[in-house]
C-alpha cells in the first residue's frame, strides 16, 4: 500500500540444537534491537512434503510481507535446498528484497558436498546483497559462480552476546582451553605437550596432560574460561583447515568474550583481526602453539589480555552483527555504496581487492593520522626469497613483510600497494615495461593478496612525478604533502646517504626536524637499536621513515605502539626531479637517488643545519 513503512525481517530456524541454532538466534536477537521482525522457520523433514503443502507453508511464513520489505535470510536453514529456493522465490514474488546472510557454506563443509556448489551459488544469486563471513569467502564466491555485480557486506568475526561482565582480568596461566569434541577434532587424543589442555566436552580423551572438564552451558563456560589461559581454535583434518580459511569459527568469539587471548592456526579467515588487534597467538602447528604458551612471560600475557578486554566489548554487545546488518540495508537503499567502502577505506566493492589512488591515500593519511607501510617491487622480491641491492634476504624480515601485507585493514596502519591494477595509461612506457615483467613473475603472489579482498593505499603516495605521463598533477600533490608536514615536530629515520630535504624546501614548513641516521645497507640488522632510538625521540612527533623494507616493519610496530609513522621513501628524489623538471631519472650528486641503489660516487657536503638535526647516528 502506498505510503506504508518498509519493514525488515530476519529468518531464524528453530527445532534443532547446537551452534547452528545458537548462532542464528543470536543474530536475530541483535537484529531485533535494530527493529527487525522475526520470520521463524521450523526445521523438519521437508524432503517428503508435497509441493502443495510447501506452497501453503511458504505463504504462512511470509504472511506479513509487503512489496518493498527486506528479508535477511540466514543460510543455511538446514532444510533441503529446494525448500530455500522455493521460499526465496515466494518472498520475491510478493515484492520482498533478499539479503543472504551466510553462516556456513555447505559445499565446503565436507568433500562430499562439493556437488552442491552450483545449487547453493544459484540460491545466493537470487539475493541482492550477500553477507559473507570473510573477505576470502567473498573472493571464493565470486570465483565460483556468484554474479560479478553482487553487493557484499563482510561479517569478519562472530559476536557472542552476553550480560556477564568480568570485573577482573584473566589471570596468568600457562594452560590451553578447547571447547570441542575430541572425536571430531582428533588432536586432543594425540596431545602430548608440556602445556595442559582443558577440553570442554562430554567425551573421554586419551591424550597426555589433558583434563576433560565436561560439557558446560554458555554462562558456566564463560565463567570457567575467564579464569585465565588461552582459548584454542584448531582443526581435525586438512579439509576442515581449508574451510577455516573462508568461514568464521564461533568458538573463537566465545574465548574472546570470556576475556582470554586465543590461539589460531595460520591462514584462518580472520587472522588479520587477531594479529592487528593483538588478540593472541597465530601458530603453524600445535607444537608451535604449545611452545609459545610455555615460553610466554606474565607481562606478555597481560598485554594480550588488555587488548582482548578492549576488543571483546565489541563482541559481547553485538557490534560486528549490527555493522553488517546496517551496511546491508544501506547497500539496498543507497546509490553511492560503490564508493562507501566496507572497511571505511573509500575503495568500493568493484574489485576483489582495490588500491586507492595517491591523492585519496594522502587524504586518508592526513585525515585519520594512520601510519603507513608502502610495499613495492623490492619488498615482493624479499618475500619471494631474493636479496635486493640494499637489503640481503632475511627469513625473519620476509616473514614479517608477508604478515603485514596480508593484514591491511588495521585502523592504525594503512598498507599500500603499487597502483598498477587499473588506469595504467597514466604511466610512462618505461614504467609499463618494468611492471609488466614484475607482474608476470609474481602473478601467483598477487592472486594470494586478492584472496584477502581488502583495500590498500597507494605506494605511489611518495612517487607523484617521474613515472607519470601527465606530470602537472605533481605540483598539487607536493603541496598537499607539505601540508602533512606543516607545523609538526618531525623525526626523520633514514639511511646514511639519504639526506632527505637537504638542499630543498620539502620540510621547510615543519615546526622542527630531527633525524636518526641508520645504515644505508641491511638496516634490518640494526632493527632493535633503531626502534629504541625512535622510542627515545619520537614521542608526539610525526615519524617519517625512509629506510627501505625495514621501514615497513617499523611502521607496523610503531603504529601498534601508538606512534604516527609514515613510510615515505623516495619522496626526496621525486621532489628534486620535480623541481628540475626532469623527464627521466637523473642521479643526484650529493645524496642518495631513488633506484640508484648502490650509492656510488656520492659527494657528501658539509651542512651545519643538517648536522644539528641529527639526534642519533646508528650508521657504521
Amino acid at each position: 500500500m502506498e505510503g506504508e513503512t518498509m519493514k525488515i525481517f530476519i529468518t531464524c530456524i528453530n527445532g534443532i540444537g547446537g551452534t547452528a541454532l545458537e548462532s542464528q538466534v543470536m543474530v536475530s536477537d541483535i537484529a531485533h534491537q535494530l527493529g527487525f521482525r522475526n520470520m521463524g522457520i521450523y526445521c523438519y523433514d521437508s524432503g517428503t512434503e508435497s509441493e502443495e503443502s510447501l506452497s501453503a507453508r511458504y505463504d504462512g511464513i511470509i504472511a506479513s510481507i509487503s512489496p518493498g520489505d527486506i528479508v535477511f535470510f540466514q543460510h543455511p536453514t538446514w532444510h533441503q535446498l529446494r525448500f530455500e529456493e522455493g521460499l526465496i522465490e515466494r518472498i520475491k514474488a510478493y515484492g520482498g528484497r533478499v539479503v543472504m546472510v551466510v553462516h556456513d557454506f555447505i559445499p565446503l563443509m565436507f568433500e562430499s558436498n562439493w556437488c552442491f556448489l552450483g545449487d547453493v551459488t544459484g540460491i545466493f544469486n537470487s539475493a541482492e546483497v550477500l553477507v559473507a563471513p570473510s573477505y576470502a569467502m567473498k573472493k571464493f564466491l565470486l570465483d565460483n559462480g556468484v554474479r560479478a555485480d553482487m553487493k557484499f557486506a563482510i561479517q569478519e568475526i562472530w559476536d557472542y552476546t552476553t550480560d556477564i561482565r568480568f570485573s577482573q582480568p584473566a589471570k596468568f596461566r600457562k594452560e590451553i582451553h578447547f571447547a570441542g569434541k575430541p572425536s571430531k577434532f582428533l588432536f586432543p587424543d594425540q596431545w602430548n605437550f608440556d602445556v595442559p589442555l582443558k577440553v570442554y566436552a562430554s567425551e573421554q580423551c586419551t591424550g597426555e596432560n589433558v583434563q576433560v572438564k565436561g560439557w558446560m552451558d554458555s554462562d558456566r563456560l564463560l565463567l570457567e574460561l575467564a579464569k585465565g589461559g588461552f582459548g584454542l581454535v584448531w582443526y581435525g583434518d586438512d579439509y576442515l583447515h581449508q574451510y577455516m580459511r573462508y568461514n568464521n569459527n564461533f568458538k573463537l568469539s566465545t574465548y574472546l568474550a570470556a576475556g582470554i587471548p586465543v590461539i589460531v592456526p595460520r591462514g584462518v579467515s580472520n587472522q588479520y583481526l587477531i594479529e592487528g588487534n593483538h588478540l593472541g597467538i597465530v601458530a603453524d602447528t600445535l607444537e608451535d602453539a604449545a611452545e609459545q604458551v610455555k615460553n610466554i612471560s606474565e607481562a606478555e600475557y597481560q598485554e594480550y589480555v588488555r587488548h582482548v578486554r578492549e576488543f571483546s566489548s565489541l563482541i559481547r554487545d553485538g557490534y560486528f552483527t549490527k555493522k553488517f546488518l546496517i551496511e546491508a540495508v544501506q547497500m539496498l537503499l543507497r546509490q553511492d555504496m560503490d564508493d562507501y567502502g566496507i572497511s571505511g577505506m573509500l575503495c568500493g566493492e568493484k574489485e576483489h581487492f582495490s588500491v586507492m589512488d595517491m591523492q585519496k591515500t594522502l587524504k586518508y593519511v592526513k585525515d585519520r593520522h594512520v601510519s603507513v607501510a608502502r610495499f613495492g617491487d623490492g619488498e615482493v622480491d624479499l618475500m619471494m626469497g631474493y636479496s635486493i641491492p640494499y637489503q640481503d634476504y632475511n627469513e625473519e624480515l620476509a616473514g614479517r613483510l608477508k604478515q603485514i601485507i596480508m593484514a591491511p585493514d588495521n585502523r592504525k596502519l594503512l598498507v599500500c600497494l603499487p597502483d598498477i591494477f587499473e588506469g595504467r595509461e597514466r604511466y610512462t612506457d618505461a614504467f609499463h615495461s618494468f611492471w609488466d615483467e614484475h607482474m608476470k613473475r609474481y602473478q601467483d603472489f598477487y592472486d594470494e593478496i586478492a584472496a584477502n579482498g581488502k583495500c590498500y593505499g597507494s605506494t605511489f603516495l611518495s612517487r607523484p612525478y617521474i613515472d607519470l605521463v601527465d606530470k602537472s598533477i605533481a605540483e598539487k600533490h607536493f603541496q598537499n604533502i607539505k601540508e602533512l608536514f606543516a607545523e609538526k615536530d618531525i623525526l626523520i629515520v633514514e639511511g646514511f646517504y639519504s639526506r632527505s630535504g637537504v638542499g630543498n624546501d620539502l620540510f621547510q614548513g615543519a615546526k622542527s626536524v630531527e633525524r636518526i641516521i641508520c645504515p644505508s645497507q641491511n638496516a634490518y640488522s640494526r632493527y632493535e637499536a633503531i626502534m629504541n632510538a625512535v622510542r627515545r625521540h619520537g614521542v608526539n612527533k610525526l615519524i617519517l621513515l625512509m629506510l627501505g623494507p625495514t621501514a615497513k616493519i617499523m611502521a607496523a610496530d610503531l603504529a601498534f605502539e601508538g606512534y604516527w609513522a609514515v613510510d615515505i621513501g623516495h619522496i626526496d628524489s621525486e621532489y628534486e626531479w620535480y623541481r628540475m623538471g626532469a623527464a627521466y631519472k637523473i642521479k643526484l650528486k650529493n645524496k642518495h637517488t631513488a633506484e640508484f641503489n648502490f650509492d656510488r660516487d656520492i659527494e657528501l657536503q658539509d651542512d651545519d643545519a643538517y648536522a644539528e638535526e641529527i639526534v642519533e647516528m646508528l650508521s657504521d
